[in-house]
C-alpha cells in the first residue's frame, strides 16, 4: 500500500517538470480596472480568490461635509500593495528629513 506512494514521490523527484505540470494554473491577464463597470468587477472577482494579486478591491471615500458625494477607487491587490509601498517610502523619507532638522551635533 505504501509502495505506490513511494514510487509516485520518487518519479516526481526525478522529473520535476512533470510534477509541476500536474499543478496547471491558468494564466490570467491583469484587468484594466478603470475601464470596468461595477458588474464587470463583481464578475471578475468571482473567478479569482480574495488573496489573488488581481483580485479587485474598491474603497469609497466620502467628501468632507457631504453625506452622499464621494469618490470610489478600485484597484487590484497588487496595485494597492504598490500604492502602500510608495506611501510608506514617502512617509519614511519625510520623517528622515524632519528628524535631521532636530538632531544636534556636538
Amino acid at each position: 500500500m505504501l509502495t505506490p506512494f513511494l514510487i509516485m514521490v520518487a518519479a516526481q523527484a526525478a522529473n520535476p517538470v512533470a510534477a509541476s505540470s500536474n499543478l496547471v494554473q491558468t494564466t490570467l491577464a491583469e484587468p484594466d480596472v478603470p475601464k470596468m463597470s461595477p458588474r464587470d468587477i463583481k464578475t471578475f472577482n468571482q473567478t479569482v480568490p480574495a488573496n489573488h494579486p488581481y483580485h479587485i478591491r474598491c474603497t469609497h471615500q466620502v467628501d468632507v461635509g457631504s453625506l452622499v458625494a464621494g469618490t470610489t477607487t478600485c484597484k487590484t491587490n497588487q496595485q494597492w500593495a504598490k500604492t502602500d509601498q510608495i506611501g510608506n517610502e514617502n512617509a519614511r523619507e519625510i520623517g528622515d528629513r524632519m528628524a535631521s532638522k532636530f538632531t544636534t551635533t556636538n
